[in-house]
């Protein structure tokens, strides 16, 4: 239809009203088709001269940078359009243009112009009552309040929209409301609320016959169920997700219900269902490609087998999983010794055997020496000579045979002894090795003369590590981060030494203030530094970090993370500040990242805590779980008014007495 109306257009407005068309049909479907047609309708517009035409096509281009995340090209592309815009007849355009403005800026963490754009775009929606210009508008204040951490304006506006949706009887757009509804009142712990708001997602996905939104709200359903320690339900609504994930053949939205699935049962110690959901989990996760959820899975597996007693297996799984991650090379050193001891014990049984059998050997031809003597005195003599002679071979034989044994005896004795001593100088070096990454941590006197009421908390698993922290000073500005790289023991510790001096690079030489700009700095060296491509089959050495810039005049927080968020204490309440989720290092789902940062304005007796994934991971208690992130909030909110070192010893007594033995 849109294609007829281009082909029988007779005049210069009409042949733009179309390619505008059709460009906004290719949005959503191929996005070099919509160029196209934009093009066109530009060179149309400014052949015939007609602004309001060219002002469109700036508009519906903004939205095709926008798609392709080319945010300065869709920012020209917008301001353009509105320079160009008809003031009295082109007011919902305008509108569109302020919307299109709005989201770049949220892209961009520029949350305070952001809302400026959408104000304006709101302003006109509302005169004119544009109901779909006013949905959209509310869904993106609502995100944007939800990331600032401000929740109940967030609500607010996720209310506003869902009104008008279920005024247009938009089902599609309601369901969508009740599940960012459902997930924010999950975030704030208001599980009664959340389970409401899923449950009516989920009722109306089925009611329009969306399977994989009805897979979306039971999944949620499940992670709101297991927020609540009820893993009866939690697993109910993993294991309907599953099925129905199947049902449709969407392997990649199967995959977390499967694993969540495994992870339940193996929490509930029912083992063998645990192994049949985490075998099925990898099988998922090597028909996607993805190495970072086979890893994922080998885990699970390797801690399943050792609680199982199935050892073997478990060793089997770790090597798999570190084959794709790191070296094994400790590992491989205890094979090594294993073996030669193996050697050794056996050879050492195989000589005593053999010495065995030939005394055996001797004597029955004594015998025999004896019972042909009596008998045949006359050939006696003979027989004698005979029998010393073959005796005299024998002996000279054997001696010959303990030689080559005493022989293959110091030969394995001096390998023992090689890979002893190997084993020696590798522990040597990784101690030394030792006092080198930590010569290169921030000494006390460094760390208490930027941030004087403050406290480290770090015990690395191993001798070696791959978390580090890190501080700088620059005139008022203070660079601090937590970071935790890929890997354990001596493959950790490489690429944290790496992504250390990286850090440094991108503050000192480069002058980079930013956090998002700094973590994109070090995405793109430590990629070149350790010649990954995105083509590339391999390992992905990584990092997870909390980044904060801290301006100590204005206590302005600029603020950038990988997978690792930070929490701030204000006013007596805890809040979190989200990161990015995806790494540092290499490529995230085959494709290149971009971090973001985020604005805080501190207040005076503010509390910054930023970490790793170490503390709430470690596993303990009476149930052997992990320790979590619920408990590690309660701990921080409830000692937050001791000094900086009594808070410390307490988190280092909760850490070891729920670690135990």
């Amino acid at each position: 239809m849109l294609i007829k109306k281009l082909t029988q257009a007779t005049n210069a407005q009409q042949k733009i009203n179309a390619n505008i068309a059709l460009a906004k049909f290719y949005l959503s479907r191929s996005l070099t088709k919509a160029s196209a047609y934009v093009s066109s309708a530009k060179s149309n517009a400014q052949k015939a001269n007609i602004n309001e035409g060219l002002a469109d096509a700036f508009t519906v281009e903004g939205e095709i940078n926008y798609s392709l995340a080319n945010y300065d090209l869709a920012k020209s592309n917008y301001t353009e359009a509105l320079s160009l815009f008809n003031k009295e007849t082109q007011q919902l355009s305008i509108g569109e243009a302020y919307s299109g403005l709005g989201k770049i800026a949220y892209k961009q963490d520029e949350f305070d112009a952001s809302i400026t754009h959408y104000s304006e775009a709101l302003k006109i929606f509302e005169k004119h009552n544009y109901k779909d210009g006013l949905a959209a508008i509310y869904i993106n204040l609502a995100l944007l309040y939800e990331d600032m951490q401000n929740k109940p304006q967030a609500i607010e506006y996720y209310n506003k929209s869902l009104a008008i949706a279920i005024e247009n009887n938009d089902v599609v757009a309601e369901a969508s409301c009740y599940t960012n509804l459902g997930n924010v009142y999950c975030d704030e712990e208001k599980y009664d609320l959340a389970i409401e708001y899923l449950e009516k997602s989920l009722k109306l996905k089925r009611q329009i016959g969306n399977k994989k939104g009805e897979g979306s709200s039971l999944n949620n359903l499940g992670a709101t169920y297991y927020a609540m320690h009820n893993e009866e339900k939690a697993l109910q609504y993993f294991l309907e997700a599953y099925q129905i994930y199947m049902d449709i053949n969407d392997i990649k939205s199967s995959f977390p219900s499967c694993n969540n699935i495994g992870a339940i049962y193996y929490e509930r110690k029912e083992y063998d269902k645990a192994l049949e959901y985490y075998t099925k989990a990898y099988d998922l996760a090597k028909q996607l490609g993805s190495i970072s959820k086979r890893i994922l899975c080998l885990e699970s597996l390797t801690l399943l087998y050792r609680d199982m007693g199935d050892y073997k297996k478990a060793v089997d799984h770790s090597v798999k999983c570190w084959g794709l991650k790191d070296t094994l090379y400790n590992k491989d050193q205890a094979e090594i010794t294993t073996e030669m001891q193996t050697r050794f014990a056996t050879e050492k049984k195989q000589q005593e055997n053999e010495i065995l059998n030939l005394q055996v050997k001797s004597e029955s031809f004594i015998k025999t020496i004896f019972i042909i003597a009596a008998g045949l005195l006359l050939v006696i003599a003979f027989f004698i000579f005979r029998g010393l002679r073959q005796k005299q071979k024998a002996n000279i034989a054997l001696e010959e045979k303990n030689k080559i044994i005493e022989e293959q005896k110091k030969t394995v004795e001096h390998q023992k002894h090689i890979v002893e001593e190997q084993n020696k100088d590798i522990t040597d070096s990784i101690r030394y090795a030792e006092r080198i990454q930590t010569a290169i941590l921030p000494p006390d006197k460094q760390w208490h003369s930027v941030f004087s009421q403050s406290f480290v908390f770090y015990k690395p698993k191993d001798i070696l590590s791959g978390d580090f922290y890190w501080i700088e000073q620059k005139g008022d500005l203070v660079f601090v981060a937590a970071a935790d790289c890929t890997g354990h023991g001596v493959p950790g510790a490489l690429i944290s030494i790496v992504n250390y001096n990286l850090l440094n690079k991108a503050v000192l030489e480069k002058d980079l203030n930013n956090p998002a700009d700094i973590l994109n700095y070090v995405n793109h060296q430590l990629t070149l530094a350790l010649h990954q491509t995105f083509q590339e089959s391999s390992v992905k050495d990584g990092m997870d970090i909390s980044l904060c810039v801290l301006n100590t005049k204005t206590l302005e927080l600029n603020y950038s993370g990988a997978n690792n968020p930070i929490y701030i204490i204000q006013q007596n309440l805890i809040s979190q500040v989200n990161a990015d989720k995806f790494p540092v290092g290499a490529f995230v789902d085959e494709q290149v990242q971009s971090f973001t940062s985020k604005k805080i304005q501190l207040q005076k007796n503010d509390i910054l805590y930023l970490f790793s994934d170490g503390y709430a991971d470690q596993f303990g208690g009476d149930k052997g779980k992990k320790f979590k992130y619920k408990q590690l909030k309660d701990i921080l909110v409830e000692h937050q008014n001791l000094s900086m070192q009594e808070q410390c010893s307490i988190l280092e007594t909760s850490f070891y007495n729920w670690k135990g033995n």
